[in-house]
């Protein structure tokens, strides 16, 4: 770097001293042509010593001139002290010239016309270096030009006019003049000298432009391939732009180069752009501001500046970078970070911000928030049956719908799958709420159309109010959370208002949650075999395996009570294998091949791999497949009855006997058992606990028995408890009968010759008469 800095000092100072050569030459060759023509009938010689000095002087003080011109730049005091230096220069070689002129007269000089021509040619000098500011346009040049001609000739004239000429006789001379045929042949050669270095400067200088506009070529090309925008301006006024600005500023080049730069940008940017221009461009970091178009609009750009030399001459070179794209992305990243990507909702942190401060707003003033919590019914089995885009659909037409009926103050938000929170302001009573939150379940229980399908959903929602039911988002929503649970216990498609003993509730049935998850590993589940006999003889045929939860401190716990549980937490599919395996390893034990009965809820059937499940039990207890009996009620085909068909066809494909539980309880299970052919249905005990006092159950019992008969199937009637319900349906000819009658689940099968003994004496005739 510091050998590039020197050589380009040296070039410089070569150039100086090749311009101080040339312009000495020039105005020595110019006061010497002009003195053989002042006196051309006189004999005149020049003294050798005093010509050559003159054209010394006039180089020498032209360089130091030049040099002091380029020390001290634009600066008065600089200037002042090289237009005297050259003014001296000129005025030197002008009377040094003159001086040493020896002709057959006396000269005289006038000192007032000496002082003038020497005054104005330093005054002129002045002039003309302090123009020099901007060479770059031929006006400046011929400017220059002039003032310098007025300091060389209005100093050679003015000094002519000084001089008076006295011819006297001539005298000897000696041998240290010069002739004015000499002197014309040097100046002559001074001035071929002088013409020959004009042609090789204007070469080079030729050679320089051409060198120049290569490198603004390039500079263009280079600025044209970049994406952000360059241009360059010197004094507050642009020099040049890439295609990149033109592009932005929506302006042609022609139009842009030559404005003030302050126009290129917003006004409200203008002390930031002026605080950049009086300081180091290089001191300032890249800075955001706005760029205005040709249109009057605004585009966010970053700016950054560099000194650089152009044109021989320092300026400043700015490159902007659009951020409108990056604007665009940074404001599409904040909408998504507070809103739902599917439905465009507020999602739940943006939900807590706005009841945060609807919170405040009510605090202040005699109003209440509601918060009420939404969850469609139902959505579940949409998204199994037509896919997750289906359901996708569903979500934001339900979520049009909703805002539909809320008012532009409200807010509603999604917070889950298929749950929504609705953030109610400037609430004046609960039977507003209610009204609105009627509103909302109504409009989704209207029916949808979704790619040509019928699509029919049902809400759920529960309510919470501030202050009453709590004073954070938080609470609140937490609260509106617990009334919602209730509803869906409840049998959904309601609402509730939260109520402080809803909290305990929730809390002890989470804690059983929490129990049951850890009810396998702790060893506290059980299994009880109640036994299922033949309707005519009272021998045992099959034993039904029933599970319990023996809990640690509550002891047994109701399968009515932790079973729905299961299925809700997904427990059950775990809960449901355990079940199967218990139960074939047990009946492998039976000293009889009794068979053993399983109840398989919709859930598990629907979760778990049943075929694979109860396949790897069989082969696992070793044993025979035609002693389980798999025991399903009709609800497993409401989801998907295809599935649910496949899967048991896989089933009786390994020599499972089936059951279709709970018969005549669902809502039409006569076309299931027209989709499959099941071994055996079991009449609910819900009939005959009426069989004796109502005689239209005991007609509907007899079809149902009838029915399975005409299909092929076993029939077994649950609920047995009394003699009268035996004896009127062995007379109504059922298969198998189960119930309290013959036995209560037990922790073992009760296989004693005693309790055999016992259940066949239920069935003698002498028996039968007497407890009838």
């Amino acid at each position: 770097m510091a050998r590039a800095s020197q050589a380009r000092h040296l070039g410089f100072s070569l150039w100086l001293l090749a311009a101080a050569a040339v312009f000495g030459c020039s105005v020595w060759s110019l006061h010497f042509v002009a003195m053989l023509a002042f006196l051309p009938s006189a004999q005149a010689a020049y003294g050798l010593f005093a010509t050559a000095t003159s054209i010394a002087v006039a180089v020498l003080g032209t360089l130091g001139a030049l040099m002091i011109w380029r020390r001290s730049g634009s600066s008065p005091a600089g200037l002042t002290a090289a237009g005297l230096a050259l003014g001296a220069a000129i005025a030197g070689m002008h009377y040094l010239g003159v001086s040493a002129m020896q002709a057959s007269s006396l000269l005289f000089f006038d000192p007032t016309y000496i002082v003038g021509s020497v005054a104005m040619s330093v005054v002129f000098a002045v002039i003309a270096l302090a123009r020099t500011a901007d060479l770059g346009s031929f006006r400046r040049c011929v400017e220059v030009t002039a003032w310098l001609t007025l300091a060389i000739c209005g100093l050679h004239f003015t000094g002519m006019a000084a001089l008076t000429v006295a011819p006297i006789l001539p005298g000897d001379q000696d041998g240290y003049v010069i002739g004015s045929a000499s002197l014309g042949l040097a100046v002559g050669l001074v001035s071929l000298g002088v013409l020959i270095a004009g042609l090789l400067a204007l070469l080079m200088q030729q050679h320089l432009t051409r060198r120049r506009l290569d490198e603004l070529s390039r500079m263009r090309l280079l600025g044209d391939l970049a994406y952000e925008v360059l241009f360059i301006h010197r004094d507050g006024r642009v020099l040049e732009i890439n295609s990149a600005g033109t592009r932005l500023f929506g302006a042609a080049a022609e139009t842009i180069i030559g404005m003030p730069v302050l126009d290129l940008f917003a006004e409200t940017d203008a002390p930031a752009l002026s605080r950049r221009a009086r300081g180091r461009a290089e001191d300032f970091h890249p800075e955001e501001v706005n760029a205005r178009t040709a249109t009057g609009g605004c585009v966010p750009v970053e700016l950054s500046c560099r000194t650089i030399r152009f044109d021989g001459r320092p300026a400043t070179a700015v490159a902007l970078r659009d951020l409108s794209d990056r604007k665009r992305d940074e404001a599409r990243i904040r909408h998504l970070a507070l809103h739902d990507a599917l439905t465009d909702l507020p999602n739940r942190y943006l939900l807590e911000k706005r009841l945060a401060h609807a919170l405040d707003a009510a605090a202040q003033g005699s109003t209440s928030v509601a918060v009420v919590y939404l969850d469609l019914d139902r959505f579940k089995t949409v998204n199994d049956l037509y896919g997750h885009a289906m359901g996708d659909a569903l979500l934001i037409q339900s979520a049009k719908r909703m805002l539909a009926e809320m008012a532009p103050s409200d807010t509603l938000a999604r917070v889950g799958g298929d749950e929504f929170v609705a953030v109610l302001a400037d609430i004046r009573s609960p039977e507003q709420v209610s009204e609105i939150a009627a509103r909302l379940i109504a409009s989704l229980e209207r029916p949808f159309r979704i790619e040509d399908k019928r699509l029919e959903v049902s809400a759920s929602a529960g309510i919470a109010l501030f202050p009453t039911d709590g004073s954070t988002a938080e609470t609140l929503l937490r609260a509106a959370d617990i009334a919602l649970y209730r509803v869906k216990d409840e049998g959904r498609g309601g609402l509730r208002f939260f109520e402080a003993r809803m909290d305990a509730q929730l809390q002890a049935r989470r804690q059983l949650e929490q129990e049951l998850t850890q009810a396998i590993d702790r060893d506290e589940l059980r299994l009880f075999y109640q036994p299922i006999v033949n309707a005519g003889t009272g021998e045992i045929e099959t034993f039904e395996a029933l599970i319990r939860w023996l809990h640690p401190e509550r002891g047994f716990v109701s399968p009515a009570e932790f079973i729905p549980l299961a299925e809700q937490t997904g427990l059950i599919a775990r809960i449901g294998q355990w079940v199967i395996e218990t139960a074939c390893e047990t009946a492998a034990a039976w000293p009889q091949p009794w068979r053993v009965s399983v109840n398989v809820s919709p859930s598990q059937f629907r979760q778990a791999d049943t075929t694979a499940v109860v396949a790897s039990a069989l082969a696992r207890n070793g044993l025979a497949s035609d002693r389980l009996v798999v025991e399903i009620t009709e609800s497993v085909f409401i989801q998907d009855a295809d599935r649910a068909v496949q899967v048991l066809n896989a089933l009786r494909a390994l020599g499972i006997r089936l059951a279709l539980d709970d018969f005549g309880t669902g809502y039409s299970s006569l076309s299931y058992l027209q989709r499959f052919r099941f071994d055996k249905i079991k009449i609910d005990q819900s009939f005959v606990r009426d069989l004796e006092s109502h005689s239209d159950t005991l007609t509907i019992v007899r079809a149902i028995v009838n029915l399975g008969h005409n299909l092929g199937l076993h029939v077994t009637v649950e609920g047995v408890e009394t003699a009268g319900q035996l004896s009127r349906l062995r007379d109504l000819g059922c298969d198998q009968m189960q119930g309290y009658l013959f036995g209560r689940p037990a922790p073992a099968a009760k296989t004693s010759e005693f309790d055999q003994a016992r259940l066949r004496s239920l069935f003698a005739e002498p028996a039968l008469r007497a407890r009838a």
